[in-house]
Order: structure tokens, then C-alpha cells, then sequence
């Protein structure tokens, strides 16, 4: 076996362990139960402990504290807080962070992290790579094919001063999180501080899958010598081909179904790769209407998109559109209405969807 194999079979066998990893963790989702809080407000920062019912504040370190101070909330905290990380949470009141709602087409809703990431430097006033953010989707009846999401994002130079003075009291969250008080178990998590589980998992697969190999090596040298040693039960071992021929008639029949299976893969992401994604059709509507006009309605059926709204200048959307490299074939569904004394006009337009690899449109 050359190198290149080797390597190609260790990037296969680590793809499929954190593949089965992912499969085995079960993520967390926000509201994680804890027992010790820290919950920072323009008063500083507020020690909650809860063992069962209703949060009880037991100490605030304040915002300007002396080492005298930390000193003293620490020695009123002993024996009182479970100081295990697993269950210490760093949680920001609504003073500590930036909200803002953003509304997105539902066929995007895979696409919400890159999303999100894309809007964060039109919410906060200062660098993306200095902020920590999570999100929230909400839904509305009323939205249609919209989705909305609450954006919480706060600035790393708070977390990290916050995350300070826990360690200057002896304790270390697990999260840090958002919500409007202690009680609150609607939070958003917008930084988790533990290992990732996906990676403990699979140097635990890794490990048992060695001792099985060795496990399962020690059974087949074990098999091979009571085959030497049982050389003369013939009758027996004819029964035992016979059962492994049926595994093998197995295999085979598996092996089949999973290459069909692979085709239909094939197939289906040849096909998936051909169509445009919606944000890229979002965008190159944003270029290419002008600023006399605007969408009402964002409709996409397979190869076809409808787009209905209002403009100055209705009949020349038409050539606008069809100069994009993004659609083709554009054309009114329905008569274009102007209202009297109205100096916008409404548009209903259909227009085919210019698939990927298919070349360039001729200008």
C-alpha cells in the first residue's frame, strides 16, 4: 500500500469517526440548567445559586471592585455555591448587549449561521472578530415565506472582563449566555467555554475501536488455531462455509443497494449544485433594480421566480432583468396598473431561474 492510499484511508476513517460522533452527541440546547450564576448588571456583577426553585442572590461583587472587595465576596461565598464549571454560568443582562431583528426567505433557514455572520457588522458598532453573538428564530404567522431572527451580540472585551473576575472569585462558567433576568430559561448562548463534545467522542471511539481490533485480532488468531486443532470435524466446518457464503451473498446484495444509493447521491447534488442559491438571486435583484423600484412579493418554484412590487419605470425592468446572468426569459405575468396621481406603477413579473454550468447569457 502506497502513501497516498494510506493517507486517502486515515482521512476516510477520521472523516467517518466524526461523522459518527456528531451522530452520537446530543447538543444542548439554550436554557441549560445550572446552579451557579453570575449575572452582570450596571451594578456589577451578581452571584445566584439555585439547588431548586426560585434563584437566590447571595453576593455582588461591584463593577469598580478593590481586591478588598473580591476578597470579601469571595469568604461570604465559601461553602454556599457549587464552584463545578459544569454547572457555572456567566450571564449578560440586557444592558450588556445589542438586539436587532432581521427577517430572511424560510429557504434560507439552513443558511442562518452564514447569514447572521454576514449582518453582524451592520449591527454593532464596532469590529466583527471583537464581538460574540448568538441568535433566536421567531416565528410569525403573518410572515409567509419569511422567517425572522433576533440577533444578540455584545463585545468581547465585555465577556472577557467578566469572565475575569469569576476567576478572581474562584469560578469558571461553562457558557455565557443572554436573558432579561436570572429566572429566565429562554436564554441565548452566545459563547460556549467547554471541550467540544463532537472531539471527546471520538477519541473515545478511537480508543475502543483499537481495543476491539485487538480484541477482535486475538479472536481470529484464537479461530485459526482451534480450525488447526479441529482440522477432522469437516461436517461442522462445511456448515460454518455454507454461513459465511450467506453473509457473503449479503455483502453483496448491501453492496448493490448502496451503489444505487450513491448514484441517487450523485444525482441529487449534481442538481443541487446546478441551481443558484437563494441569498445569490437575493443579491443580484439588490444590484440590479434601481431605486425607483421595490419588491412586495419574492416567489421561487423550481427553474421560475415571480417578482412583484412597484416601480417608476415598470416596462424597463424587463431588459434590466434579462441583462443579469442570473435570469432569462423574463416576461410580464399580468398588465402593469398605475393608480391616478401615482407616480409608482405595480409590476408582476415571471422570469426563469439561469442555472449554474449552463455558460453565460449572450448580451
Amino acid at each position: 500500500m502506497t502513501i497516498a492510499s494510506v493517507r486517502v484511508v486515515k482521512n476516510a476513517y477520521q472523516w467517518w469517526l466524526s461523522n459518527l460522533s456528531g451522530t452520537l452527541v446530543r447538543k444542548h440546547v439554550d436554557g441549560r440548567p445550572w446552579r451557579t450564576m453570575l449575572y452582570h448588571t450596571s451594578n456589577g456583577l451578581e452571584v445566584f445559586s439555585k439547588d431548586s426553585g426560585v434563584p437566590q442572590r447571595l453576593a455582588t461583587l461591584p463593577e469598580n471592585a478593590s481586591a478588598q472587595d473580591i476578597a470579601s465576596v469571595r469568604r461570604s461565598l465559601m461553602g454556599k455555591i457549587d464552584r463545578d464549571p459544569k454547572e457555572v454560568l456567566l450571564r449578560l443582562s440586557s444592558t450588556d448587549v445589542i438586539r436587532k431583528a432581521i427577517r430572511v426567505p424560510h429557504a434560507a433557514l439552513d443558511l442562518m449561521d452564514s447569514v447572521v455572520e454576514n449582518k453582524i457588522e451592520t449591527i454593532v458598532p464596532w469590529p466583527q472578530e471583537s464581538t460574540y453573538h448568538g441568535y433566536r428564530i421567531e416565528t410569525d404567522a403573518g410572515a409567509g415565506d419569511q422567517i425572522d431572527a433576533i440577533v444578540f451580540a455584545t463585545s468581547k472585551q465585555l465577556v472577557e472582563s467578566q469572565l475575569q473576575k469569576a476567576h478572581s472569585m474562584g469560578l469558571t462558567a461553562r457558557a455565557v449566555d443572554f436573558a432579561p433576568t436570572p429566572e429566565d430559561v429562554s436564554s441565548v448562548e452566545l459563547l460556549s467555554l467547554e471541550p467540544d463534545p463532537v472531539v471527546k467522542i471520538a477519541k473515545r471511539l478511537n480508543f475502543a475501536l483499537i481495543g476491539l481490533a485487538c480484541v477482535s485480532v486475538a479472536l481470529c488468531l484464537f479461530g485459526a488455531y482451534q480450525v488447526w486443532a479441529l482440522d477432522n470435524q469437516y461436517a461442522e466446518l462445511d456448515g460454518k462455509i455454507a454461513s459465511i457464503m450467506t453473509r457473503v451473498e449479503e455483502v453483496r446484495r448491501l453492496n448493490d443497494e448502496n451503489e444505487k444509493l450513491k448514484e441517487q447521491r450523485e444525482r441529487l447534488a449534481k442538481r443541487k449544485a446546478n441551481n443558484r442559491p437563494v441569498m445569490e438571486l437575493v443579491e443580484a435583484l439588490s444590484r440590479a433594480l434601481p431605486d425607483s423600484a421595490y419588491l412586495e412579493e419574492f416567489e421561487i418554484h423550481d427553474t421560475e421566480t415571480r417578482l412583484v412590487g412597484k416601480s417608476a419605470d415598470p416596462t424597463g425592468l424587463i431588459g434590466i432583468l434579462e441583462s443579469t446572468p442570473e435570469f432569462e426569459d423574463v416576461r410580464f405575468s399580468a398588465p402593469t396598473t398605475r393608480e391616478d396621481g401615482q407616480t409608482l406603477g405595480t409590476f408582476s413579473i415571471i422570469a426563469n431561474v439561469q442555472q449554474k454550468g449552463t455558460g453565460e447569457k449572450s448580451q
